[in-house]
Formats: structure tokens, sequence, C-alpha cells
């Protein structure tokens, strides 16, 4: 089975491209990425013959029209509306909570909610050199005076170390990380403090406690959240004055995740409602193997 996936710069697709990369050796599931910029959709589809395509609403086009006319393939679009003037409709549509009512199809449509990257992460070790009390991640942490506020008040307390993509002006912003560094920050810290950025299932599943700045997942009410910077302060302290506890709480947590907020868990959720079962069964059978 040949499953092409465009290489956006978009999470969903490049940590379900993980998940079935990791299946190959053991199915016939063979992964394409495939760069939209340089190779049109008409030459990858006459040289590959793909099963099954992840597409984007934006790729919605006469071109697309074209190789849904001459090959048989199963499709998963991530949108926000109802595809129109298209010639062949979308197995699954993949969309956000707000816009699922958008589409006409309420049983083909699936809000993918974010989930623990494990292909990224499960290596993830201990580093003395990269130890901290407090590890903050960047990228799409909002960057607004409260935040801003809440960090310097975490910086000022502990021994806190700052990395990712977005830089914050304090001397504790280490700068970008690879994805298996990132791995390594997180596994060396006592608490993760998740501003928004949902690091805090990477943590989880790295079995390090985290507190959570936003509204939560949906079943995961044991995420201890906050609102303020005292609150924030207090149960950073309560974390590394109470090991033990804490040991107990990022256990609670990592039961949570790997239970069913994984990628390998959302991958396989798309490929069951698209009626592939053997690559949804084997997803999860190769995540559980992981976790022995």
């Amino acid at each position: 089975m040949k499953i092409l996936i465009p290489n956006f710069h978009f999470f969903h697709f490049r940590n379900i491209a993980g998940c079935l990369q990791t299946i190959a050796e053991k199915t016939d599931v063979q992964t394409f990425l495939w760069e939209p910029d340089q190779r049109p959709i008409i030459d990858v589809f006459d040289e590959l013959h793909p099963d099954v395509v992840f597409i984007h609403e934006n790729q919605l086009d006469a071109a697309f029209n074209i190789v849904s006319k001459e090959f048989d393939f199963k499709y998963v679009l991530v949108g926000s509306k109802e595809p129109e003037g298209v010639e062949k409709y979308p197995d699954v549509i993949v969309t956000t909570s707000s816009f699922k009512e958008n589409f006409s199809s309420p049983s083909q449509t699936i809000s993918l909610l974010p989930a623990a990257k494990v292909t990224q992460i499960h290596s993830g070790k201990k580093d003395d050199s990269l130890e901290s009390e407090v590890l903050i991640t960047t990228g799409v942490v909002p960057n607004t005076g409260p935040v801003i506020n809440s960090i310097q008040a975490l910086c000022h307390k502990f021994n806190t170390k700052i990395i990712g993509d977005e830089p914050i002006p304090l001397p504790n912003y280490l700068g970008k990380t690879s994805m298996f560094e990132r791995a390594d920050f997180i596994k060396s810290s006592k608490v993760l403090v998740d501003f928004g950025s949902y690091d805090y299932l990477d943590a989880a599943y790295l079995g390090v406690p985290s507190l959570f700045g936003q509204n939560i997942l949906e079943g995961l009410g044991s995420v201890k959240t906050f609102r303020d910077i005292p609150t924030l302060l207090q149960q950073t302290q309560d974390i590394l004055d109470n090991p033990e506890q804490a040991q107990e709480y990022a256990k609670l947590m990592r039961e949570h995740i790997t239970e069913s907020h994984t990628y390998y868990h959302r991958t396989a959720s798309l490929f069951s409602k698209m009626g592939i079962k053997d690559v949804a069964d084997s997803l999860i059978d190769f995540f559980k193997e992981l976790l022995k």
C-alpha cells in the first residue's frame, strides 16, 4: 500500500508520516513525502499510483480533479469547509471542532486533537548537562505580556531553561533544538510548564510532571492547570518539594497518554475511518510493542 503525504509545515501530516514509516518493515505500507511546490500532483500520481493520499483543502484544484478521474485511491482531506467542485468526495475529513458543522457528512469527519509525538520523543534520555527544575518550550507559545511575565517569574524563582523556535527575550532562552535534543531536554527536566503548545503530552509520555496554562484535552482532567502567577509558582514548588507525589502524578498522566492520546492512536483512527483495518491494527500493535 502506497501512502502519499504532502511535506507541509503541518504538524499532523509530519507526525502521521512518522508513525506510518515505523511500520514499513512489518507491513506492505510505503509512505512517501511529497513536495507540492517542486512536483505537480499529476507527475507524482503517474509515478507512484498511491492508494491513500492526504490533501490540504488548498490543493483541491483542477489538477486534483484530473487525478481523481484517472486513479483509484482513498483520500483524507484536511480543511475547514465543505469541498466544492471536487470530482471525488473525501473518505475522511480532518478539521477542528469549531469547523465540524461546516461539513455535510459528520460520520466522515474527525476532529484531530494534538497528541504525544512518540516517533520524535520515544528515545528521549536524561542528560546532566541539560538538567533543569523547569523547562519551557516555545514555538506556539503566545508572546503576550501575561505569558512573558509568568515566564520571568519562573526564571526568577527556579532553575529554568527555555528552548524552541520562537525566541524569548530572556537569558534563559537557549535557542532552537532538533526534535531529539528537545526530547532529551524534556526528559532532563523536573517540571515542564506548558503555555499552550501541548508539549505536556510529550512530557507525560516521557514520565515528566507538567503544568498547563489553558483548557486541556477532553478526558485528561488530571492535568494540573494554572490561571495566575501565584498558582503557577506554588504548583511548581509543590512538584519540586514532593518528588514521590510528582512521580505518581506523572505516572497517572502517562497512563492517560498511552491509552489513547498518541499519534499512533490518531493515525489508526484515520485508517479505521477509511475502512483500512489492517493498517490501523498494525499501528496499534507496533505502539504496544514500544511500551514493552
